[in-house]
Order: structure tokens, then sequence, then C-alpha cells
């Protein structure tokens, strides 16, 4: 079976900050997967997530997730095995790769469970290949003629996987491979 022929994952988050070491949560997961370079839409996984603590009013303004939203939402470790279970399948896909797995890695340890191994690309390092520097998913969208990046999971993640796609369908099969790596958690 050769690499295009694996299951893919792309999966954004959203979360209350950027420093997980700081206390920041994620509040919002979602995953899409991709097959033979197709969205799978029936397939496509996302959650709000009550991550215990209060979103502060800036973060609400960015993703337009309140906390009466995120009140009755299920908790990371509702939702965890779920997450786990894609990861565990599949090469996951993501835009700065290293933010979500260090925010996952922080939940994992959070509920008491082991971080997964993932195996990912981040399609960051895609758009290097292909423009000579990391490129923004905002770049990236306009680029290949797609809506903006919303800061929301699931339309975050459907732009991803639609330029994931794109640059995909613009590499080798060697280049992919080269993109490929294993997150086996962080040592804190």
């Amino acid at each position: 079976m050769g690499l295009y022929d694996k299951l893919f994952c792309v999966m954004d988050t959203e979360t209350t900050g950027t420093d997980p070491l700081g206390g920041d949560r994620i509040i919002e997961i979602a995953i899409v997967p991709v097959y033979k370079q197709k969205i799978l839409h029936r397939s496509i996984y996302s959650s709000l997530i009550n991550p215990k603590i209060k979103i502060p009013a800036i973060v609400e303004k960015v993703h337009k997730i309140s906390n009466q939203d995120i009140e009755s939402a299920p908790t990371i470790d509702e939702v965890f095995e779920k997450m786990r279970s894609f990861m565990r399948r599949s090469i996951m896909v993501f835009h700065r790769a290293e933010f979500d797995l260090t925010f996952v890695d922080i939940s994992a340890k959070e509920i008491g469970v082991f971080p997964p191994s993932v195996n990912y690309i981040d399609t960051r390092e895609m758009s290097k290949i292909l423009f000579g520097e990391k490129k923004t998913l905002s770049w990236l969208a306009q680029r290949f003629g797609y809506e903006k990046p919303t800061h929301r999971a699931l339309d975050d993640a459907l732009v991803t996987a639609k330029v994931f796609i794109k640059m995909l369908s613009q590499l080798t099969e060697p280049q992919i491979i080269e993109l490929l790596h294993n997150w086996r958690g962080q040592e804190w």
C-alpha cells in the first residue's frame, strides 16, 4: 500500500491561549479524515470542550466561543479516546503540529493517560518545500483559492485538509515520506 492509499486525518484545536504549561487548555477540536485525496465528510469529528477554566474575553473575540458555549460541552477526558482512535489509525496532519500536539500531551498528562504516539505531517513544512518558506494557513488558503481560516476548529481543519490535498498532489512520495514525523510526547 502506497502512501497515497493511507488514511490521513487533519486535526485542529482551539485553545484558551497559547501557553499550555501556563494553564491554557483546549476548548474545541476537529478531525477531518482524508482518503485518496478526498475529504470523508461523513467521518468528520468535531466537538467543543469544557476546559474547566474560564475563557479569557480576548480569546472569546478571536474564536467566537463563549464560556456559555462550553458550559455543557464534554471535558477533555470525555473526548480523548475518540481523538486517540483517529491518531492510532491514520497519519495525522496539522498546520503547526507542535502547537496542537503539545496541548494534546498536556491534556493526556492531566487526565492520567499516556500521550499518544502520533505519525504526522505538518502543512507548514510542506509549504516550505513548495514555496521556499513556511507559510501561514491564511496565505496557503488564499494561494489555492479557499476560504480564509476562521479560528474555529472545524473550519480551520477543513481549510487545512483542502490545502493538504492540493500540496500533496504537487509533491513526490519520497518528499512526503521525508516530511513524515513521529511524536511520542514531550519531556517537561
